[in-house]
């Protein structure tokens, strides 16, 4: 008879988990593209732009790497401005951009964003810092590791800052 009121108690919980996991599972699967076509261009209400870069390596081609960029860009030498976001994203495996010295980029609490990675179909990346000036050139590395290999290949593209 006590046992009624006890699974009462445990369904209301089970269901509040549930629906309190529902967001969490939107915002985990929210970076995750199945197809990695380009973004369209998404500017905030200060006017800034987000620009996707897609990494596409294909050992059989040549040249084996190609780049996307969304809002339409030369992704191998991308054009940003201050306070912009830049995301990168690959289908092909575990991939990471680092900088080959200074970073243009910063982390949500203004701290040097120097490498971002993710697995494959994921999105990351950071804000293009306020302290960045025009003309400022940035070359990245990007480490892929394929499924299957033991080591990553590397590609070096740039990020050039405009006005």
């Amino acid at each position: 008879m006590n046992m009624i009121p006890s699974l009462c108690r445990v369904s209301v919980l089970f269901t509040g988990l549930l629906l309190l996991a529902l967001p969490a599972r939107a915002d985990s699967l929210a970076g995750r593209s199945s197809d990695l076509s380009p973004s369209p261009a998404v500017t905030n209400s200060q006017g800034h732009t987000t620009h996707t870069i897609t990494i596409n390596y294909n050992a059989d081609a040549n040249p084996q790497w190609s780049y996307t960029i969304s809002p339409a860009n030369d992704a191998k030498k991308a054009r940003v401005k201050r306070n912009d976001t830049i995301l990168w994203q690959c289908g092909s495996g575990d991939w990471k951009v680092f900088f080959k010295g200074p970073t243009p980029l910063e982390d949500a609490s203004g701290g040097a964003l120097a490498q971002v990675g993710a697995g494959a179909g994921v999105s990351a990346g950071g804000a293009v810092a306020p302290k960045v000036k025009k003309g400022d050139v940035f070359t990245y590395g990007v480490s892929l590791l394929l499924p299957g290999a033991s080591a990553p290949v590397v590609d070096d593209p740039q990020i050039i800052i405009e006005d």
